[in-house]
């Protein structure tokens, strides 16, 4: 009797133990300690009932970019905008940029140091185009050159041509009456220049000969800084012109924007991607409405190439600047 009595304490024990338990949710495994078996499958973040939520993978944009861009105060609103316009798109971007000329920012595109460019020189794009560093290219915006110089004009160059007012820059130059700042940095607005002395006087002048000539080797903000304080003649784009012009007292504009002074800005791929290509499709889009609203006292930096009217459409046509396959076909 003892013995069955012992017996019936022990099962009415393990009953109360095995109903005083805690028990497992359905769906739910129960791990007790040690290592989970071979079989036990990793608990999931999200079930079928709830949306499932991931962080974007973050991606960086390497960019070289003209620094009449950068000095404009372009860059300042445009990367930001660009960067929230993404994220909205389910892209976490982070744009990096270099500001040099033209020539360097398409160099550092054929080394493969950048994912996009924007430059300003036409003809140097297309052959960029055609050896296949850029893969595509679209017009964005545009503005103008101009001449600026000293306000006595020494040289006599006021009201002329940019060709015939280089003439009598050079004319001056050479009686020790004018001098002209280069940027000399291979950038668009270099390119411009070049063009325009081997018009206007048959050859580019050295700095080293022509003592009236001097070579910036720098962006176009501080070269009309360095133009002002020589009282000396140069060529600038209407935006960085506007962006510095209280800052530079001794100058004023000479040869005012014309047909043959338009300045063509354009987006090109380097290394396509989905990232990139939506940057090229930002461009056309939200980035127009930024582009165009960029202004100094009420005077428009840039023209967005959509709110381009017909004859500046016109002169680009005419100057054959408008080529290469689309970024965002």
């Amino acid at each position: 009797m003892l013995g069955l009595a012992a017996t019936l304490v022990v099962v009415a024990a393990l009953i109360w133990l095995i109903a005083s338990s805690p028990k497992a949710e359905p769906g739910t495994t129960q791990q007790t300690g040690g290592a989970p078996s071979a079989n036990t499958q990793p608990m999931q973040q999200t079930t079928s009932s709830s949306p499932q939520t991931s962080t974007p993978v973050r991606y960086i944009v390497y960019m070289a970019t003209t620094t009449s861009v950068k000095d404009t105060g372009l860059l300042d609103v445009l990367i930001p905008d660009f960067e929230k316009w993404a994220r909205a798109r389910g892209y976490d971007v982070e744009v990096r940029y270099t500001a040099v000329g033209t020539g360097q920012a398409l160099q550092m595109a054929q080394r493969g140091d950048v994912d996009v460019v924007i430059v300003h020189a036409p003809s140097l794009e297309a052959q960029y185009l055609k050896n296949g560093t850029l893969k595509c290219r679209d017009v964005i915006a545009y503005n103008f050159f101009i001449v600026v110089g000293p306000r006595d004009d020494p040289a006599g160059a006021r009201g002329n041509s940019a060709v015939d007012a280089f003439k009598k820059i050079a004319e001056a130059g050479a009686k020790g009456k004018a001098k002209f700042v280069s940027r000399g940095d291979k950038s668009g607005t270099n390119l411009k220049e070049i063009d325009l002395w081997k018009q206007a006087i048959g050859r580019v002048p050295d700095p080293q000969s022509d003592k009236w000539y001097i070579s910036a080797g720098a962006g176009m903000g501080q070269t009309l800084q360095l133009a002002n304080q020589e009282a000396a003649y140069t060529l600038s784009d209407t935006g960085t012109w506007y962006r510095f012009q209280d800052k530079l007292p001794a100058l004023d504009v000479i040869v005012a924007a014309a047909p043959d002074l338009i300045n063509i800005y354009s987006f090109e791929i380097v290394k396509p991607s989905p990232v990139t290509k939506l940057m090229a499709e930002y461009m056309l889009t939200r980035g127009q409405e930024i582009i165009g609203n960029l202004t100094v006292a009420e005077k428009q930096l840039f023209i967005p190439i959509t709110r381009a009217d017909p004859q500046p459409l016109q002169w680009m046509k005419d100057l054959n600047a408008l080529f290469g396959p689309s970024c965002v076909k």
